[in-house]
């Protein structure tokens, strides 16, 4: 109707003229390749003010194949309008301002509209990121407060620990935002990161310098209880910071980013704690108070006790958790799903949906096919039939929706000269008519289509449309439409657009995870080599530091949570946290070691004497960590549970496993 065709030019002129829009095309911008009385007609569809004849752009519309399935839905309901952002080299800084002013401008119309594509799911998602940041380190501090209050008992220590972490964090973010870096969904766990990790040193030096000394004044005692501390959690913040920096050898520039800041914030978080905590404990009342630790005492030593009396039943349950891993493994995927991120109840998600149902396929695959020479070579008649063939077979495919190129209109204006019936439309089998009938067409002349030529006319441009999928299926999609392509000799359709670099994002996911887990497997455990000058230690330390890494991978693979960006960090995150509790321990039973010069008494007394406030600080992290799980980004809410899930398993692997292992291998030191 005409109210339909003057909304639908109104709509696409709105978006058009969007700040960041260079082109729209749709029905209303379109021309046609029809045949007239006058001969060829490549007047525009619809031209506003003039007289409208609606049976006549009806007739227009449905004969050309151009505009059916493309630009207009098969039924004839839905209109297709693709907006197209202007080429920046800073895309990501501009992308949600230019979605914004779009969404603005049209809702301004009142129409009913969907809008969907790659570029409205990151915007989404980085907006996000950006709310749910706010709520993360709301609830973070509010829930470290109520923890650290039952178990210090006192109001003084809690506040100390607060505010040493929030100074750490802003410190961080700060340093973050001058670098010129934004929130995305990686990094937006930065904050909760400082915050949760920052606590662990505090806990550490509180609790193990208010710890009563007989005979002891209390100034010499916080001073040696200090002093103790100070090179395990140093040699802690140095591993984890090792964990983090790791990340800095991966492809991505937005995992590197994580990787580097949070080491620096943990380095800065453990000089906070340092010099806070030393400040605080000036006063009596920064200590905790000893009665709100009874009942972790408690459950320490019924760990102790297991692991004295039965070594080697505990080392035949870590065993079978290694191969309840294992098995995990071998189904983990690596794929990213990015509209799956978000719940199926966002906007985003039901446009999406909407339009594919409505529409069909409207995801964007691009290929270039480089001509021989240029438009005019004598070899481009063959490969332009060539093409031809290759977009029939693909529109066979169930997952195309669509296929579009500069050969269409040929075929389209061969169909308009001979009879116009649906078996004219085709490439001639004579050359001289084919390029006749490009120099028939100029495609610039129609702004209704996207560009098909590029400017030295040397490479053809196809576009099909494809459902919406993950990364691994875009892969599959574009192998298997590639390999139905039969062109000439030196001549192949390169995949290019946003898709093949998607998919090229998610095989650099592998890298990332193998180069970092790797680079920080070594540092790690050359470490605590070197701090506690033995091998055996540091070898003993392993297994107790990969199950929790292993279990990890083992539970994301019988789950289904698939390997991508949000998640690629997790094996170098986990490592560099999980090892904190073994430095503890490690440091703890050399200590006890060289007082006693008993295998058994020194196991005993490193698991009862360290493991209270390791028992502590696994509470407050993976309550910490759980706080992730608010979040409306799938990913990082599987992130924040399976660190909870890690840290809760290096825990009873640093107080049963690690303490079996030394029972039952007893290693010379």
């Amino acid at each position: 109707t005409e109210e339909n065709m003057a909304s639908l030019h109104s709509l696409t002129e709105t978006v058009e003229s969007v700040d960041g829009i260079s082109e729209a095309h749709s029905l209303a911008n379109a021309r046609g390749i029809d045949g007239g009385p006058e001969g060829l007609d490549l007047s525009p569809l619809y031209v506003p003010d003039k007289t409208f004849d609606a049976e006549r752009l009806q007739k227009r519309v449905q004969e050309n194949p151009l505009f059916q399935g493309r630009l207009l839905s098969e039924d004839g309901k839905t209109a297709l309008i693709m907006a197209k952002m202007a080429a920046t080299e800073n895309i990501d800084a501009v992308r949600d301002d230019v979605l914004k002013r779009l969404s603005t401008a049209v809702e301004s119309t009142g129409l009913p509209v969907h809008t969907a594509g790659m570029g409205v799911i990151y915007s989404a998602l980085n907006r996000l990121s950006l709310e749910d940041s706010t709520v993360f380190i709301a609830a973070s501090n509010l829930l470290i407060f109520v923890v650290l209050g039952l178990l210090f008992r006192r109001i003084v220590p809690v506040l100390i620990t607060l505010a040493v972490i929030g100074v750490a964090s802003l410190w961080l973010m700060g340093l973050y935002g001058a670098a010129g870096k934004s929130t995305n969904m990686v990094t937006m766990v930065l904050p909760t990161l400082m915050l949760i990790i920052g606590v662990a040193d505090c806990v550490h030096f509180l609790g193990h310098a208010s710890k009563p000394v007989e005979g002891m004044e209390r100034e010499q005692r916080v001073r040696e209880g200090l002093a103790f501390m100070f090179w395990p959690c140093l040699i802690n913040s140095l591993t984890t910071a090792a964990g983090f920096a790791s990340l800095a050898a991966a492809p991505m520039p937005v995992v590197r980013d994580l990787g580097l800041f949070a080491a620096i914030g943990v380095i800065g978080a453990f000089i906070a704690s340092l010099i806070g905590c030393s400040i605080g404990l000036l006063w009596e009342k920064a200590e905790p108070a000893p009665k709100g630790r009874v009942s972790v005492k408690r459950g320490v030593s019924q760990l102790a006790k297991i692991a004295g009396k039965s070594p080697k039943k505990v080392l035949l349950g870590g065993l079978f958790l290694l191969l309840f891993s294992g098995l995990g493994m071998t189904k983990l995927q690596v794929d990213t799903y990015s509209i799956g991120f978000l719940k199926e109840s966002h906007p985003v998600h039901q446009d999406s949906e909407a339009i594919e149902e409505h529409f069909g396929p409207y995801t964007p695959l691009e290929f270039l096919v480089e001509l021989p020479g240029d438009l005019e070579s004598d070899t481009t008649p063959e490969v332009l039939r060539a093409v031809a063939d290759w977009q029939d077979a693909m529109e066979e495919e169930s997952a195309v929706g669509w296929t579009r190129s500069y050969v269409d209109a040929l075929r389209r204006l061969e169909q308009v000269w001979t009879d116009n019936q649906a078996t004219s439309y085709r490439l001639p089998e004579d050359d001289s008519k084919l390029f006749q009938l490009m120099l028939g067409y100029d495609p610039s002349g129609n702004p209704g289509l996207p560009k098909m030529l590029s400017e030295n006319q040397d490479e053809l441009r196809v576009t099909v449309g494809i459902p919406m999928g993950t990364a691994q299926e875009f892969k599959a999609t574009i192998e298997r439409l590639s390999g139905l392509a039969e062109l000439p000799a030196d001549t192949s359709p390169q995949a290019t657009g946003y898709l093949p670099l998607y998919v090229k994002m998610m095989e650099a996911v592998v890298e990332s995870q193998l180069s970092s887990f790797g680079l920080a497997f070594f540092v790690i455990f050359v470490m605590l080599a070197i701090l506690f000058r033995s091998l055996r230690l540091a070898a003993l330390a392993v297994p107790a530091n990969l199950l929790p890494v292993l279990m990890i991978l083992g539970i994301m693979g019988l789950s289904g949570i698939a390997l991508d960006v949000a998640t690629v960090t997790i094996s170098a995150v986990v490592l560099g946290l999980v090892v904190d509790d073994t430095t503890q321990f490690l440091y703890r039973f050399k200590h006890e070691l060289d007082q006693s010069g008993d295998m058994d008494v020194a196991v005993q007394r490193a698991v009862q004497g360290a493991g209270e406030a390791l028992a502590t600080t696994t509470v407050v992290l993976s309550l910490g960590f759980l706080v992730l799980t608010l979040t409306a980004v799938k990913s990082i809410a599987y992130f924040g549970l399976l660190c909870a899930i890690a840290l809760v398993v290096a825990l009873l692997g640093d107080l049963l496993i690690l303490p079996a292992m030394m029972l039952f291998f007893r290693p010379k030191l």
